[in-house]
């Protein structure tokens, strides 16, 4: 299956590739941890993602269908902006995640050229709702002065506010996720040769 093959003779529907990009602090391994129900953070040094990650969950929709969504955690750290990119070449669907009490950052806005680079289409995350310095209209201000326009905020961008700590919102995400990933169409041949992308290498 091809990378970001869309079309096949003998095409099946295949679940997306999600990259969650983003800034290094705000909560793009929390998030995955939420989902995934286990604690990738703390095996990282210093807290931070330094590797691009693959991890494969089931969703169940608002309708009770469950499908499969396959995630790179992607490093936030601003040393690591190779690796970012090659992430979300490879990716379906980005997920960019922006903190509710910090805003935009550089890494946000760095990631978001990422993805306009490669035209993958994504949803936006506000994350950290829970935290009692939140203000979600003011994100939505900063994301505006970048050009980022949410959906009710002048633009088309589809986005909801969420806590990856709490989970609130982590559903409705995932929902979004797939509505965006059938309106891309995406396909397998699940006959054809495979073909696979390096994101990451190491020497020892």
């Amino acid at each position: 299956m091809s990378v970001k093959e869309k079309t096949s003779r003998a095409s099946v529907v295949r679940p997306p590739v999600v990259a969650i990009m983003g800034h290094i602090d705000h909560g793009k391994s929390t998030l995955l941890d939420y989902i995934r129900k286990t604690n990738t953070v703390e095996k990282e040094a210093g807290g931070i993602t330094q590797h691009i990650r693959a991890y494969e969950v089931t969703h169940q929709d608002s309708a009770g269908k469950s499908e499969h969504i396959t995630f790179l955690d992607t490093p936030g750290h601003e040393a690591f902006e190779s690796l970012r990119a090659r992430g979300v070449k490879v990716a379906d669907i980005a997920i960019l995640i922006v903190a509710a009490d910090d805003g935009v950052k550089p890494q946000t806005l760095e990631a978001y050229r990422a993805i306009k680079e490669t035209e993958t289409p994504f949803v936006v995350a506000v994350n950290k709702i829970d935290k009692s310095e939140a203000n979600i209209e003011r994100t939505k201000q900063s994301l505006a002065e970048h050009e980022i326009y949410l959906e009710g905020y002048g633009g088309n961008i589809s986005w909801i506010a969420i806590s990856a700590k709490t989970g609130q919102g982590v559903s409705e995400l995932l929902d979004l996720v797939l509505l965006a990933a059938r309106i891309e169409n995406l396909t397998g041949d699940p006959s054809a040769s495979p073909e696979g992308v390096v994101l990451e290498t190491s020497r020892d």
